[in-house]
């Protein structure tokens, strides 16, 4: 990759950044979604997941308005290599994010506590994605890119709603849950 020289270089990393954790997520949900229980969350997950494809197609428009711009400037070098088909970006904080989700559903737990991890880990990810977006965001707006700021609004609230919906089920039923189900199961 070349050298980052400015905010508008930093701003192409980070849309490259989301991209791949976009796409890491849409390959990591699916097991979420296999080893939960309850099926609100698994609509939750399910539901995520399809947003999640969007956020994905949104990132396509950000990285061809970017690069028109970069094309329209005279701008042939770093952009066109950056978004030229090919990502040369991995997210290692999704990566690191999914493998430890993917260990914790690999321990012995009840149902209900396993509900309750999965929760966790997606939330975890929802977060770094909150963070990531906001970023993004921001550097749009310095940059007076509206148009990319608000495709990048649209997602950050798309990303504020999951993360509400997984609290939610987490505070109003599932930890609930997952905190009384070894005493239910000591007396059956």
């Amino acid at each position: 990759m070349e050298k980052i020289t400015d905010l508008k270089d930093l701003l192409k990393h980070e849309i490259l950044d989301l991209y791949s954790a976009e796409e890491q997520i849409i390959e990591g949900l699916p097991k979420m979604i296999e080893k939960a229980n309850d099926a609100a969350l698994k609509e939750a997950l399910n539901n995520h997941l399809q947003v999640t494809m969007t956020h994905k197609e949104r990132l396509d428009d950000i990285k061809k308005v970017l690069l028109d711009e970069d094309t329209d400037a005279g701008d042939n070098g770093f952009f066109s290599n950056l978004f030229g088909g090919v990502n040369s970006v991995t997210c290692k904080g999704t990566e690191g994010l999914i493998k430890e989700a993917e260990k914790m559903m690999g321990e012995d737990m009840t149902t209900e506590v396993m509900d309750a991890a999965i929760i966790g880990a997606a939330q975890k990810i929802e977060h770094y994605e909150i963070s990531g977006y906001g970023t993004a965001r921001a550097y749009a707006q310095e940059l007076g890119l509206d148009y990319v700021a608000s495709l990048l609004m649209q997602t950050l609230n798309e990303e504020y709603e999951a993360d509400d919906a997984l609290t939610e089920l987490a505070v109003g039923q599932l930890n609930i849950e997952a905190e009384f189900a070894e005493d239910d199961e000591e007396f059956e």
